[in-house]
């Protein structure tokens, strides 16, 4: 019902409806049904009002006339525009909307806020707080992780060994040590010289020399997360920016009838709020209720991103050709032969009793190895209980 003013709104009702609106009048405010159109001071269209005063219907509202602005559309809403339930004088929901029923007892009528922000108190009509909780967060967003070019050198070969035997009786013969200094780099080195046709064991000391490879010595890789996410902002709450808060209220009374829509309920009426329904658990929506809102009062979340790290460096490429030579201070060149990191150990044939008086090594070609990156994965555990489910007929938020 809707008062509105004084006696001399009485004048604007029919004839039909004078006495009973004098009637009203003489109580000092008129009483109009809440059937009738209205603009909040007097009664839009009289004929489209059958019921001005309670008495005038003592058996409960009158149909309206069809043809009228109110009069109930074929599909349960109003001819006058707001068929769709969406609030105004059709929906009689004082500025609320005209929504379903919950399909069963096992699902309540709400009012449900969702966001990031602070939630509003519980709005007027459905001021008891009933549930209140977030849906389960994301992982987090781990950077990729990279690894810097390792820092490294090739060096020459530190173990040359002279044999009296050839190369095809690596067993035999006496072995005889012609190594180059520790840390050597490469240079012409004359330690250890056998001269011309020297005898080890009754047979020429040089006829054969077999050597290391060349080494790659690098440092591990200094390893970086690139694609960092952006500082997420300020949380309000445990879970984070990424979890609303969803607050569900509810009261403890009825909804009440939407009167020109059957079968459909007032929903509330606040900011940020929208009329839901909802039950405790896990549940599927309900047929015309899409929009589902999984909420969580208890969310344990202590899962992060591990440390990038970098494997040991592979893949580098080392080239080194060494020298023998038959005279002082490197002179006359008696072999020469181009060696790689990584290969077996090679053996080199002499003309037997040759002189060796010394050697060197030069770097041909160093490609730096790679490192591969590892880590930047999610690690912890996400521990969610006390679930509930709220559903809505539009998207909320």
């Amino acid at each position: 019902m809707v008062r509105l003013g004084k006696c001399l709104v009485c004048l604007v009702f029919v004839p039909f409806i004078l006495a009973a609106a004098i009637g009203g009048c003489q109580g000092g405010d008129i009483f109009i049904g809440s059937n009738c159109m209205h603009d909040g001071k007097q009664v839009l269209d009289p004929a489209c009002c059958p019921c001005p005063l309670p008495e005038d219907c003592p058996n409960g509202p009158k149909p309206i006339p069809a043809g009228c602005p109110n009069a109930p559309a074929p599909d349960g809403g109003t001819d006058d525009g707001g068929a769709d339930g969406g609030g105004g004088m059709s929906s009689l929901c004082d500025g609320g909307a005209c929504v379903s029923k919950p399909p069963d007892d096992d699902w309540l009528s709400v009012a449900f806020f969702s966001d990031w922000s602070d939630p509003p108190d519980c709005p007027e009509d459905t001021p008891i707080l009933a549930f209140e909780g977030t849906p389960a967060p994301p992982p987090p967003t781990c950077g990729a992780c990279s690894c810097d070019t390792p820092e490294g050198t090739c060096k020459p070969p530190a173990t040359w060994t002279i044999s009296s035997a050839p190369c095809s009786d690596p067993g035999g013969g006496v072995k005889t040590n012609f190594d180059p200094p520790t840390n050597w780099d490469g240079s012409c080195n004359q330690d250890k010289s056998f001269p011309l046709d020297v005898l080890c064991g009754g047979s020429p000391c040089v006829r054969s020399m077999t050597l290391d490879p060349p080494v790659i010595e690098e440092q591990p890789c200094e390893p970086h997360t690139s694609g960092d996410p952006l500082p997420p902002p300020p949380k309000y709450w445990p879970g984070g920016p990424e979890t609303p808060l969803g607050r569900v209220c509810k009261s403890d009374q009825p909804w009440p009838t939407c009167v020109t829509q059957p079968g459909k309920v007032c929903g509330p009426l606040a900011e940020g709020y929208a009329a839901c329904i909802f039950r405790e658990g896990e549940h599927l929506c309900p047929e015309g209720w899409e929009d589902r809102h999984l909420l969580y009062a208890v969310i344990d979340d202590d899962r992060t991103c591990s440390a990038c790290t970098c494997d040991p460096p592979t893949g580098g490429v080392c080239q080194v050709k060494w020298h023998t030579f038959a005279g002082a201070a490197c002179t006359a060149e008696n072999a020469a032969i181009d060696i790689y990191a990584g290969m077996i150990p090679p053996c080199y044939d002499y003309m037997p009793g040759v002189a060796l008086a010394g050697k060197s090594a030069e770097l041909i070609a160093y490609t730096k190895g790679t490192c591969a990156p590892s880590g930047g994965d999610v690690v912890g555990t996400l521990s969610l209980d006390k679930p509930a489910t709220v559903c809505c007929a539009l998207a909320t938020s």
